[in-house]
C-alpha cells in the first residue's frame, strides 16, 4: 500500500525532475512555476510547495548530479570509498571518474542554471557558494583518501585540490562539449589520462601501490 509519505516523495521526485528538464531546456529565467507543473502533471500549488524557484533549481540540480544510483549521494561517504572496498584500486579509480565524468556531463546545463539563478538572486548565490564549497571539499576528500592508500605524499593535497577542480568542471565540460564536440566518454577518459599524470607526478609513496596506467 502506497503510504502519504511515499506520494509525496514521488510528487517531489517529479516535480524536480521536470524542473531539471525544464532548467536545462529553457534556462533559469524562462522556467516558470507553472511550467513545471505542467510538466510534472501536479497542481502549481504543490510546486510552490516543493520550494521557491531558486531552491528548486539547486535541487533539482543535486538529484540529477546523484543520479539513479546514488553515485554521489546527498548525504554520506562519497562514491569512491565503497568502490576503493569492492575492487582493486586501479579499477575504483576508473570507475570513479567515469561515473563523476557521468554526472558532469548531465548536469552542465543544469550548473548553467545555477549560474544565472545566481545572478538574479542573492540567496542564490550563497547556495551556490556552498556548491562550490562542497565540491572542493568532495576533491579534498579524494586526494586525502589517495594519500591514505600510499599513491602521493600528504603535501600533495592542496595541489591535487587545486588540479582537480581545474580538470573536472562543470565550466571545463562545457567548454569542450560546444567546441569540440567531447563525448561524456571522451571527457571520462580525458579525466582517467590526467588524474593519472598527476598521481605519477608525484609517484606512489609505497612502492607496492601502483595507480592505473593513462589510456593510450
Amino acid at each position: 500500500m502506497v503510504t502519504r509519505a511515499d506520494a509525496a516523495a514521488g510528487t517531489r521526485r517529479r516535480i524536480l525532475q521536470a524542473s531539471a528538464e525544464l532548467f536545462s531546456d529553457n534556462g533559469y529565467g524562462q522556467t516558470t512555476l507553472q511550467a513545471i507543473a505542467d510538466r510534472a502533471g501536479v497542481s502549481v500549488e504543490s510546486v510552490g510547495l516543493a520550494g521557491p524557484k531558486r531552491r528548486l533549481v539547486f535541487a533539482a540540480f543535486a538529484m540529477a548530479f546523484a543520479g539513479h544510483g546514488q553515485a554521489f549521494p546527498l548525504a554520506g561517504e562519497p562514491a569512491y570509498v565503497g568502490l576503493t572496498q569492492r575492487m582493486p584500486l586501479p579499477e575504483a579509480i576508473d570507475e570513479y571518474l567515469a561515473l563523476l565524468a557521468g554526472a558532469i556531463a548531465r548536469t552542465h546545463r543544469l550548473w548553467r542554471a545555477l549560474q544565472a539563478a545566481a545572478d538574479a538572486d542573492p540567496r542564490a548565490a550563497t547556495m551556490l557558494d556552498e556548491v562550490r564549497a562542497e565540491r572542493r571539499r568532495e576533491f579534498e576528500r579524494s586526494a586525502r583518501t589517495l594519500v591514505e592508500l600510499g599513491l602521493t605524499p600528504p603535501e600533495s593535497v592542496p595541489i591535487l585540490v587545486r588540479e582537480f577542480y581545474a580538470i573536472a568542471s562543470h565550466e571545463v565540460y562545457g567548454v569542450l562539449h560546444a567546441e569540440c564536440a567531447l563525448t561524456p566518454e571522451q571527457f571520462g577518459e580525458r579525466l582517467r589520462r590526467q588524474v593519472a599524470q598527476l598521481i605519477d607526478a608525484f609517484g606512489p609513496v609505497r612502492p607496492d601501490v601502483h595507480p592505473a596506467e593513462p589510456p593510450a
